[in-house]
């Protein structure tokens, strides 16, 4: 591929205007609905911005700045669970080693009845989830040759089989790792020989006999089927690639281990962002493990990454489940907040870390000046300026269940962030939230916010800040025609079809088995978790159209994020899949966006469905060469599986145009920003620039699925108002559009 670096706007101009639509006759309502369909899409913003009147709003004031270190916060939470015996509201409880042996000791006292088999049963997850398969297998047997009851056998004698796949899995997939390792469809000869792998199938083929009906055992007799090359059932065989076509122009290659950023871990988040500004792509990534590190790998030369963690100051920001980018305080750095105790309940009462960015050398956490201090279950927190004053607020919306924990709004004044009651904003509501995903849904020129809750009906709030400034949500959920999907976990805006109003995809959740994944890919309709995609009909109106889109069936989504991968014009999705069960193995999954038509599915053809669990994921140009690669963070939930991320890069050569944006009067990357790119044979398409998804995030510099030699005009519509035109002749590499 040519190699084209990053330039400072290298354009020859046939034109261009800056035009602050506060100075234009300003619409009335009436007239703008009356016209809606003559509008341009974006020139619906009617309002003069940067009008602040904060009467409405009241702060609130930390009573004291508590000291702490994180890595004491952490060694407590630890020495505190390690101990407890009754941990209630927590969906999915970590495991911790030391367990081990406390379980050991009190099987001890115990007599050989149900009480005592239960507790037994407790122990093999216990060993399972720390990788102490063989431990677990011993075990097993044990129960089995002392106990006559065949009460517990079936589940026994699953727990052996899975505990032998684990074996084998740690084994061929991270021992032996290689680029291919797990991905769909596997042909190693390390799998087809392995004696663990022909154990497990063996007594999956006996369970699957006594019960037909068993959706799990059914997915793991046929995925050790595939693993060992032998024919797959022909209802499931889709998802293991029966008929690939290695030579398909998507197929791409996984080259994280050549660059050194295959950094592995838990379920996590990751940043894709340029953080110390020398025109390279960095990587940040999270693992939520209470004393898993953070850890940064700096791009300092073309495609050459080194671990720059101690040295930007961020050794002990522990733990993680998610991450979102921003420059609050606009002095041109990308700053991090870390997200933590999401799943946990009660005791993921965690404080976040906010982390500045100081002129690309290094890290400070600023939580207590930023009153950051509140400790609650979380992994949902989007940016953006939400009050139009030039800097970005912050909304956290915390996980409520039993237990209530109020979400966090902050006001940003001039990069000093300062909490708000959230009662005057609208925005007090609970819920157990699992995503977060903000734009400006019908171009008025305010950020409305979606959330995506697990197990309650999903919100819409429109921002309805007034002429004054005044700063209200309004639930409109209902009449928007999105409050569908319980059971939902990540969600996006993003507009597939190119008309100017951004879409919104749900990822669906469900439950934790792969019960609703081998019922979708068989055929059936899932009973719970379905993602959805919903059309955006301008007006603050939605219409679910996932079965038109070819998007059915979709579950079990925990990461996701859209990139136009193959350069058409249109944004592809790319989904990560799992639960923290060992035998939700289904491949992440990739498709493909037929010119806003529909979405195929083109896993199997990309070489892209790694059967690890998926988590934050990133669309960006990471070597400069004009086209998009997939940074995938891989890894579970169990301390035992943890795995090494992907990046999936073409093997064919795509070309597109990257633009990145400098706010004056808007904030400094134009977060918020409507950008409409026309080429020459009027062929447009639309992005408007926030944090891209609920859990995975792309750079701030937008890419654009056009090639640079065909790009005629760009027009910006900035969060102030201002709208830049730009007209070109030519394009020489990719550039940076000043709003002033």
């Amino acid at each position: 591929m040519k190699l084209i670096f990053f330039l400072t706007l290298t354009i020859l101009f046939t034109g261009c205007d800056y035009t602050a639509l506060d100075s234009k006759k300003v619409p009335t309502t009436e007239g703008i609905l009356k016209s809606k369909q003559s509008l341009h899409p974006y020139d619906k913003l009617t309002r003069n911005s940067f009008i602040s009147d904060t009467s409405n709003i009241k702060f609130i004031n930390s009573n004291s700045a508590p000291s702490w270190n994180t890595n004491k916060l952490y060694n407590q939470y630890l020495t505190t669970l390690k101990n407890s015996r009754k941990l209630d509201n927590v969906a999915f409880l970590p495991n911790f080693p030391s367990l081990i042996n406390n379980l050991k000791t009190e099987l001890v006292k115990l007599s050989n009845d149900d009480t005592g088999i239960k507790l037994r049963l407790r122990l093999i997850d216990e060993l399972m989830r720390d990788n102490q398969n063989i431990d677990a297998i011993s075990e097993i047997d044990n129960i089995l040759s002392s106990f006559t009851s065949s009460k517990f056998k079936y589940q026994l004698l699953h727990y052996k089989a899975l505990a032998y796949f684990r074996k084998a899995e740690r084994m061929c997939c991270v021992e032996n790792f290689n680029s291919k390792s797990c991905i769909l469809p596997v042909n190693e000869e390390s799998f087809k020989k392995n004696i663990d792998i022909k154990k497990a199938n063996v007594i999956w083929g006996k369970l699957l006999k006594e019960k037909p009906w068993d959706y799990q055992v059914k997915w793991m007799f046929n995925l050790t089927n595939h693993l060992l090359g032998k024919d797959v059932d022909r209802k499931i065989e889709k998802p293991f690639g029966v008929n690939i076509n290695k030579a398909h122009p998507i197929a791409m290659d996984n080259i994280a281990n050549e660059l050194g950023i295959d950094l592995g871990g838990l379920a996590g988040g990751v940043i894709v962002e340029d953080f110390d500004n020398n025109g390279l792509l960095d990587v940040f990534r999270t693992s939520w493990y209470f004393d898993h590190n953070c850890r940064l790998y700096l791009q300092i030369k073309p495609n050459e990454f080194v671990d720059s963690t101690s040295q930007f100051g961020l050794a002990g920001e522990l733990g993680g489940l998610n991450c979102v980018q921003a420059d609050y305080n606009n002095d041109g750095f990308i700053d991090i907040l870390i997200l933590r105790g999401g799943w946990l309940g009660n005791i993921g009462k965690i404080s976040n870390s906010l982390l500045k960015n100081i002129n690309g050398k290094s890290f400070v956490n600023v939580n207590v000046e930023n009153n950051i201090i509140t400790e609650a279950p979380t992994h949902s927190a989007v940016w953006a300026d939400f009050d139009n004053n030039g800097f970005l607020d912050l909304f956290i919306s915390n996980e409520s269940q039993e237990n209530n924990y109020d979400n966090e709004f902050y006001l940003n004044y001039a990069g000093r962030l300062k909490k708000v009651k959230l009662d005057n904003i609208g925005l007090s509501f609970h819920t157990f939230t699992k995503g977060i995903s903000v734009t400006d849904i019908d171009n008025d020129g305010d950020v409305d916010i979606f959330i995506s809750s697990f197990g309650n009906d999903n919100q819409l709030y429109e921002n309805r800040i007034n002429e004054k400034g005044i700063l209200h949500f309004e639930n409109i959920s209902n009449s928007a025609g999105v409050n569908e999907g319980k059971y939902s976990f990540s969600c996006m805006f993003f507009d597939y079809n190119n008309d100017g109003f951004d879409d919104l995809f749900v990822g669906g959740f469900g439950d934790s088995s792969v019960n609703e994944a081998v019922r979708a890919y068989t055929g059936l309709t899932p009973r719970t978790g379905s993602s959805i995609m919903y059309k955006n009909l301008g007006g603050g109106k939605f219409k679910d159209i996932t079965k038109d889109m070819g998007l059915s069936g979709i579950v079990n989504v925990m990461g996701l994020n859209h990139g136009d991968i193959n350069s058409d014009g249109f944004e592809d999705i790319y989904i990560g899949t799992g639960s923290p069960s060992f035998s939700n193995l289904i491949p992440n999954r990739l498709f493909l966006n037929s010119k806003g038509k529909s979405f195929e599915e083109m896993t199997i053809e990309s070489q892209t469905g790694s059967l690890q669990k998926g988590h934050g994921i990133a669309f960006a140009d990471f070597d400069n060469d004009n086209d998009l690669e997939m940074f995938v963070a891989l890894g579970g939930w169990y301390t035992g599986d943890s795995f090494k991320d992907f990046l999936f890069k073409a093997k064919t050569d795509f070309s597109g145009t990257k633009i990145k944006l400098q706010g004056s009067k808007s904030n400094r990357f134009g977060v918020g920003a409507k950008v409409e790119l026309i080429t020459k044979n009027n062929f447009k398409v639309y992005k408007q620039l926030f944090n891209s998804s609920s859990f995975g995030n792309n750079p701030f510099t937008l890419f654009f699925g056009v090639d640079n030699s065909d790009v005629e005009k760009i027009n910006v519509f900035w969060p102030s108002g201002i709208v830049t035109r730009l007209n070109f002749e030519n394009i020489e590499g990719n550039f940076t559009v000043y709003e002033n």
